[in-house]
């Protein structure tokens, strides 16, 4: 079975394979004020653990689930290669942005074995880092699809920011490994995923009481395909996450402040070569205080082998009245395929 999207181009036959915060005061009395300024520390404190949930955008797996999902290596037999940008375009060194490269495809006997690897570099005001994973799978055709399931094993490097983080003495190295399992076919897919099963740090020294917030995460991604004219082509997509907040180097569990997490990105194929799309979002603490929503709208530009796009992501904290700057999320790919009208990605 073929999803065709019609268009004005000649038919593709598609195969799937893919602080400033804002905030009131009342001048007229001090209390007020000073309620306030208690208030703002514990929206950046709040802000802060938030940020190891948040690295990542559901916008920036609509065509490269690697980094979410070890299993998704070698998911088309051809080598593809992706880069993300996800970050604020603001100098407050309390926002974080990130960079990511990935490259996958398939090989060994009848290619069924999936090989990859993505590196990634993060950055937040206290420490940079940076994430290396090779990652392996192991395709098996089924009547209906393919069933893969994958692993990874990475090191991480921390730079620590000592005139910020005064607490963490030292910068480190950390070994983490995750596992995944995946299944699509032509019109759907869905994966379930622990890409961080443990992380354990290496060459530290005295870590002093302080740390780096890290989320353990546990992920069901699902997506599908359906046709609603000749030129139309609807692509729901949707991520649930439980998140366990932890720290290294210590790797104390963090046990209030472990959540949940639902996205959804509901994207259109116009023509076949044009892919809009809305976003929503909520997270919900343990703890049910610094409850977030997420909203944002993706636009994606498919050119043969060819993609590119662009996202937008407004990030809210519920119940304090926090309001983030935006998120933006820069993407481009590229497939190495022969035949890019045969092969034109939905997911």
């Amino acid at each position: 079975m073929k999803v065709v999207l019609k268009g004005k181009r000649p038919k593709a036959k598609v195969k799937t394979g893919g602080m400033f915060l804002p905030f009131r005061c009342n001048f007229a009395l001090m209390k007020q004020i000073s309620a306030i300024f208690i208030l703002l520390f514990g929206c950046l404190s709040a802000f802060a653990q938030d940020i190891q949930t948040l690295r990542s955008s559901l916008m920036q797996y609509q065509f490269n689930a690697l980094p979410l999902n070890p299993a998704y290596a070698g998911r088309m037999d051809a080598t593809t290669f992706d880069a993300f940008y996800y970050g604020n375009f603001s100098s407050g060194q309390q926002l974080s942005r990130s960079a990511m490269v990935s490259l996958h495809g398939r090989g060994g006997a009848e290619r069924q074995l999936g090989w990859g690897g993505v590196m990634q570099f993060y950055s937040q005001n206290a420490f940079n880092e940076l994430n290396i994973h090779p990652t392996f799978s192991r395709i098996l055709p089924m009547g209906n699809g393919n069933l893969s399931m994958g692993a990874t094993l990475g090191i991480s490097y921390f730079d620590v920011n000592e005139a910020i983080q005064a607490t963490l003495n030292n910068s480190f190295m950390a070994v983490d490994g995750g596992l995944g399992v995946f299944w699509h076919n032509q019109r759907s897919f869905i994966g379930l995923s622990a890409p961080s099963v443990f992380e354990m740090p290496i060459q530290k020294q005295d870590p002093g009481n302080g740390g780096i917030l890290r989320s353990r995460s546990y992920n069901l991604h699902t997506g599908s395909l359906f046709r609603l004219n000749d030129e139309l082509y609807l692509k729901p997509a949707l991520l649930l996450r439980r998140a366990l907040v932890y720290q290294l180097p210590e790797d104390d569990a963090v046990t209030d402040y472990n959540l949940w997490s639902a996205d959804v990105h509901a994207s259109v194929f116009i023509e076949g070569n044009y892919l809009i799309g809305l976003m929503a979002g909520y997270s919900k603490p343990a703890d049910g205080f610094f409850e977030q929503t997420r909203l944002g709208v993706s636009a994606t530009l498919l050119f043969n082998n060819f993609r590119l796009g662009y996202a937008v992501q407004y990030n809210n904290q519920r119940n304090i009245a926090v309001s983030l700057p935006a998120t933006h999320t820069l993407s481009v790919g590229y497939d190495f395929t022969e035949d890019p009208e045969a092969g034109r990605r939905v997911f």
